[in-house]
């Protein structure tokens, strides 16, 4: 499933706009949606907005949930930053680190392979995944991806936001978190580049 930029309407309460096409997926959560309007606003001519000229403190009621990767090669990427709800979650800081580090074996392909997709189609993404913590909890988490265009001498950036769910199962403890343990779908965003073929 995609979308395009002519769904980004914000569109009426319910999960159609007034023109009754589906509304975009990122308004159905208000992080997402103020997240990607500030993406959005970065944009000059098309392009993307510039990796050193976005702030984070632009969507501070939600720094909790956000983090900032440096893409540095495949399956390298590097998190410049993790909100508190993220590192409460998971156990740990994960700033500093690599985000393959603690990947599921199981989706590592699929997620390396989307990761590329989001910086070099370029899109836009959200997945639903699930993440077995090391607290022993298992729940489901959505996160929404967009890309940032390389700094000078620097590297791309993808912002993530990540929500969780309610629900969840415990089971006995574990010693590391580990993410994306099932991907449960995946929502590509067209941002005028087109999307990649492929799918949970």
């Amino acid at each position: 499933m995609h979308f395009s930029p002519a769904d980004n309407s914000r569109g009426s309460s319910d999960s159609h706009g007034n023109d009754g096409r589906a509304r975009a997926p990122w308004r159905d959560d208000a992080g997402f949606s103020e997240l990607y309007d500030y993406w959005e606003s970065g944009r000059e001519a098309g392009s993307l907005p510039r990796a050193d000229k976005f702030d984070l403190l632009a969507v501070t009621p939600w720094l909790a949930d956000m983090c900032l990767l440096d893409v540095l090669g495949p399956e390298n990427y590097f998190c410049r930053f993790a909100g508190t709800a993220l590192v409460e979650r998971l156990g740990f800081d994960m700033s500093q680190q690599n985000i393959f580090t603690f990947q599921s074996s199981e989706t590592r392909d699929l997620t390396a392979a989307s990761y590329h997709a989001v910086v070099n189609q370029p899109c836009g993404a959200i997945a639903r995944y699930s993440n077995h913590y090391s607290s022993g909890r298992s729940g489901v988490v959505r996160t929404l991806y967009l890309p940032l265009m390389a700094p000078q001498g620097g590297n791309f950036r993808i912002a993530c936001m990540t929500r969780r769910e309610e629900e969840a199962s415990y089971a006995a403890p574990i010693e590391q978190s580990v993410s994306g343990t099932d991907i449960l779908d995946l929502i590509w965003i067209d941002i005028g580049f087109g999307v990649p073929d492929i799918k949970a």
